[in-house]
Order: structure tokens, then sequence, then C-alpha cells
């Protein structure tokens, strides 16, 4: 706790020094969280996790509509932080020396205006400085970058925003643009670096009532392509919603900014693929049963859900079944059931849930409690088959 006092202590000086103009903001999460388990020893162990993260932004304004922003690196306690679920991952055990030191550095920083740039002229948003420009996920994917952005260009029925970008010693360029016409949203983006241009257009429509179709083509700087199809109809088959559609890509596709992996993590799910063939999707409600089923032929699976909120002997519960059917594999069979106990006064808001899963000859097993004390201290306690038995209890708090 020490170095969390040091931390704040550090933002409060950061915020005295600061112009009487500028508006000071300390935000972060601590968490901790604790699970009972057996080791490897096969003895009863007490493991503690802890993380914390602490950033500081600064924002001034002055006579001008011109606002100033510097974030501060977020501070993050060597023995712990958070992972992609947020969950401590730091040893509790660890301390914090008293007297670590506090390094400040400037994460982003940049000057945002909102305005014309003449008089009578329409009003768009400039920024300069640290950029993230997330305008289209296949060529204008350009996060952590250094330069100039200006967003809500107005020419007519045409909306457009453009940017000039720093990225080592290249110097990209782009313009995006949408608009409705007609009645079909048209978009497009084009985005250049030196001799190399990428591009993407993409337009959507309601054919008839309850029909929408939508399509999407990119190219990169050699030409290769990748094109979307998708038709959606709801209710066409009274109570049904099904989504039909088509994809292709030259296999070396590469455009320069791309947005190919979540987290861009190649190990995670592709946000997108470049297999060829078509999908259908659907999805609707019958006697308070939803069901949902998907086929994916070039990936050579299928998804099939049924899910329903029932009462079971007076108690709300959720259940659904799922089957995953894979070219190749065992099909996989999923039964989850959950639900929310009031009957006990002192345990109010106590959830209850299990599940099976079954593959082949693998059947796998859980069963979890879990409950939020009136202190606010997160309880649970689990079993999973190939685990055993384990509890925890943890907060998190974000300021």
């Amino acid at each position: 706790m020490k170095k969390l006092a040091t931390l704040i202590s550090a933002a409060l000086v950061l915020s005295l020094a600061a112009p009487a103009f500028a508006a000071v903001e300390v935000g972060g999460k601590l968490g901790t969280e604790f699970t009972v388990q057996k080791n490897a020893a096969d003895e009863w162990e007490l493991k503690g996790e802890t993380g914390l993260e602490l950033e500081t932004k600064i924002s001034a304004e002055g006579g001008r509509p011109v606002k100033a922003v510097i974030q501060l690196t977020p501070w993050k306690l060597e023995s712990g932080e958070f992972d992609d679920d947020g969950n401590p991952t730091g040893d509790f055990g660890e301390g914090h020396a008293p007297k670590a030191p506090v390094e400040i550095g400037i994460d982003k920083a940049w000057l945002e205006t909102e305005g014309a740039y003449w008089h009578g002229g329409p009003s768009v948003r400039t920024r300069i400085g640290d950029v993230d420009i997330e305008w289209e996920q296949y060529v204008g994917h350009l996060p952590d970058k250094r330069g100039v952005t200006v967003e809500g260009i107005e020419f007519g029925p045409v909306t457009a925003d453009a940017f000039y970008a720093w990225d080592g010693d290249a110097r990209p360029m782009g313009f995006a643009a949408r608009s409705t016409i007609q009645g079909i949203d048209l978009n497009g983006m084009v985005v250049r670096r030196g001799d190399e241009a990428n591009l993407s257009v993409g337009a959507a429509m309601e054919v008839i009532p309850g029909i929408d179709v939508s399509g999407k083509l990119a190219l990169d700087s050699e030409r290769r392509h990748l094109y979307r199809l998708e038709a959606t109809a709801d209710n066409l088959l009274e109570g049904i919603k099904l989504t039909v559609g088509y994809r292709g890509a030259d296999d070396a596709f590469n455009p320069m900014y791309t947005h190919r992996y979540e987290d861009d993590d190649p190990s995670k799910d592709e946000l997108y693929d470049l297999l060829d063939g078509f999908n259908v999707a659907a999805e609707t409600v019958q006697s308070g049963f939803v069901i949902k089923g998907d086929y994916d032929d070039p990936k050579g699976e299928a998804n099939i859900s049924v899910s329903r909120e029932m009462l079971v002997a007076g108690l709300p519960v959720s259940g659904e079944y799922k089957a995953k059917i894979q070219r190749g594999e065992d099909v996989e069979h999923t039964v989850k059931a959950s639900t929310t106990l009031d009957l006990i006064p002192q345990l109010q808001g106590l959830t209850l849930s299990g599940e099976v899963k079954l593959q082949g000859g693998d059947v796998g097993y859980e069963a979890a409690a879990d409950y939020v004390a009136p202190n606010g201290i997160n309880l649970g306690a689990k079993y999973v088959s190939d685990e055993g038995f384990s509890a925890t209890a943890g907060v998190t708090v974000e300021f």
C-alpha cells in the first residue's frame, strides 16, 4: 500500500503543479483475489493475487475552443497487473518497496479542436499529435500513431474523414467517406503510403421490408482482393431470422494497415479469414425456446444452440444446450444451467451454475456458486472434474 500512496502522492503533486486552467483526472483499478485449492503435492494452499493500474490525464482548455490532453504512462506495480479477463496476476506475497521510484512518462499527448476553418464554414473535429485511426478493419487500422486527423467533413450528403500520419520513415495518408443515397448506405476508404495504395468500398440497403443486403470489397497495393456478401431476412419466414453470406479472397491479400487479429495476437481468433465459401445462420424463438444454428462451409463447422428461461420447482433457471460439429471431429455437446437464489435471507443473490461437456468418450463437468457479499467482496466456489475443488474471495475497484 506504500507504493500506492507514493503513486497517488505523485499525482497530487502533479495536479498542484498544473496550471489553474488544467483539469487533472486520476483513475485506475485495484484488485485482489484469494484462491483455496490443492497444489501438486495434494495439499490445500491459499494463493493470493493482486493488481494495480493507475493512470493520470491532464486536460487544459483556454479561451479558444482548443483542448490539450496529456495522458501519462499508466503506472503498474511490478508485482501485478491484470489479464485480459480483468483478473489480478501478481503474487500477493510480494511486497512493495516503501520508497520505490515513480517514473512519470507521457503515453499520449494531443491538441483537439472542434469548429470551422473559415467563418460560416462547416464544423469539423481536428486532432494533432497522438491519434488512433481505426476507421476500417481491412485497410484503415492505424492505432497509436502520431499525425493529424480531420473528422466530420461534410460535402452535401457525404461525410468524410481524412488523416496524415507518421509511421517510422513512412508518411501514410488516407480519406474515408460515407453517405446514404436513394436508400443505399455507401462507404469507402483509400489509404496511400508512398507509391502503394489500398482501397475498400462497401454498400448496404434494404431491398424490401425485412430483407437487407450488404457487400464489401477491399484491394491491397497489388490489387489482390477480399470480398464479403451477406443477406439477412428477418421474418420472411414467420418468426425466423435467416442470414446467408459468401466470402472470398486471394491467399496473398496483405494490406498495409489491417486488423486481422484480435488484440494483434495471431494465437487468438482471426477477425477475418481468407477462405472462400458460404455461410448460413438461422435464429428463431418458439414456445419460449431461443433456437440458433449456423454453418460455415469453408471451415466445415456447424453450431446449434437451444436456450430458455424457465421455472423449475419455483426457481428461475437459465438452461442452454450447445452442439459444435467440426468436420473430422466428434460432436461436442455442452449443457449449462444456472439460477439465482433469494430463498436464504443471508445469501440473497447467490448464483448456482453447472455445466457438462461430452465429446466422444471424454466427459467433463463443473459446478459453481458465486455470491457478492454486502461488503462488496465476491465469494465463489467451484468444482471442475479435471482440476478439483477451489474457492475464491476477491474484490476489484475501479476509480
